[in-house]
């Protein structure tokens, strides 16, 4: 398979997973820091079994390597927050549409990265999906109020995390494999997120709540964040981040 081709399914199969985010942001009934740190958990431990299941090696040999993608598991993990918080203080719709501005601040600091002037192409494409999402939102933004003030913020913050995040894999990072880095960022949003888990919360969470966190960990963490990864190998972030806005 072509590698255009291979990066287009790629990254829509990324996308369908990764859209199923929201649903669980409103149904787990816990707070956005501990749903983060859960789900990377369990998502390393999905990538680590199937990394022994293929006798792959997991070690990362370079300080530089270990710290770039402990750098990008931080950010994952800010993107993560926020995300989830977005939608936990205004709407499950609102945080997505303010999510999708990723595309835009994407084109914006490639160039930064690539070391090529922004195309006029990509700027009437960004604000194309600029114009998208105010129509797909307009109804949301009628009767504008603090909350949604608020969770657009948070969106759009969530937003910029991603892009520089994306972007850094992209660039500085093809040399590794995709299950070893996915894997190691995970670990780092573990890490990082451990000391701010509501604990007793989480001890008392119904069955539901552990059903859907296995869920979200499994296919849209391991299984999304893993194809996403994969597919920026193959294509550009500014063609990943448009398509994502399908």
């Amino acid at each position: 398979m072509p590698h255009d081709t291979r990066g287009m399914a790629l990254c829509y199969a990324a996308i369908v997973l990764l859209s199923l985010n929201g649903l669980f942001s409103n149904s787990i009934s816990l707070d956005a820091v501990s749903i983060s740190q859960l789900r990377s958990v369990i998502a390393a431990i999905v990538v680590v079994i199937f990394c022994l299941s293929q006798s792959r090696r997991i070690r990362l040999h370079s300080w530089r390597d270990i710290l770039l993608v402990y750098g990008l598991g931080v950010l994952m993990a800010l993107h993560w927050v926020t995300y989830f918080h977005a939608m936990q203080i205004s709407s499950v719709a609102i945080g997505m549409l303010a999510l999708y501005t990723f595309p835009v601040i994407t084109v914006l600091l490639e160039p930064f990265f690539s070391k090529k002037r922004i195309a006029i192409t990509d700027v009437l494409a960004a604000f194309i999906v600029v114009i998208g999402i105010v129509i797909m939102g307009s109804d949301e933004l009628t009767g504008i109020n603090s909350d949604l003030l608020y969770g657009l913020m948070w969106g759009v913050l969530s937003a910029a995390f991603f892009s520089v995040r994306n972007l850094i894999q992209k660039y500085h990072l093809t040399h590794i494999t995709t299950d070893k880095s996915i894997l190691h960022q995970f670990i780092a949003v573990a890490l990082v997120l451990l000391c701010f888990v509501d604990y007793p919360a989480v001890l008392t969470m119904p069955n539901k709540d552990i059903v859907l966190l296995l869920l979200l960990g499994v296919f849209t963490t391991a299984g999304a964040h893993t194809l996403l990864v994969a597919a920026l190998k193959h294509l550009p972030v500014k063609t990943v981040a448009m398509l994502g806005c399908l």
